[in-house]
């Protein structure tokens, strides 16, 4: 390669190198924190149009439900697999309510792999939830955490 030709090159990598880092949240915990929040307050809402507020809105996002087989990859996948969930745009009051115990969190730089328990109760139901383990991974986007990766599995009611 000639010495123009490396040029674009050479300068990609400079501006790489020296461009100023994307803002970090002052308090990364706080800000995590807030991110899981705002999932559980979107699936007892089912608002469809948080999904993509929430998760990484692109191609790379990936999802293992705990009501389907298989990989669910990209953005548009995830709005689908959350649809049939009964998720909608502006959200649907369902009575139903999901909410997570036992989180813990462990940080790679600035990214979050969170584990927890999720449990969810139908609405009208009244035997013991469903629950079963939760992990996340959460990435910093546009200057907030998004999820990059989830994971839910089923576990067995009274289990413990």
């Amino acid at each position: 390669m000639n010495s123009l030709a490396a040029a674009p090159v050479a300068i990609l990598v400079l501006v790489t190198a020296f461009a100023p880092p994307l803002p970090v949240p002052q308090d990364r915990d706080e800000a995590l924190q807030s991110a899981l929040e705002a999932w559980v307050a979107a699936w007892n809402s089912y608002d469809l149009d948080e999904v993509d507020r929430l998760f990484v809105a692109d191609g790379s996002v990936t999802y293992f439900s705990s009501e389907k087989n298989g990989l669910i990859q990209g953005i548009d996948a995830l709005r689908e697999h959350h649809r049939g969930f009964g998720f909608r745009p502006g959200g649907a009051a369902t009575g139903s309510r999901l909410w997570l115990e036992d989180v813990a969190v462990r940080w790679e730089g600035d990214t979050a792999v969170v584990l927890a328990q999720w449990l969810f109760r139908r609405a009208g139901s009244e035997g013991p939830p469903q629950l079963g383990p939760v992990s996340f991974v959460f990435v910093l986007r546009e200057g907030r955490y998004r999820i990059l990766h989830a994971h839910f599995a089923n576990g067995v009611a009274g289990a413990g």
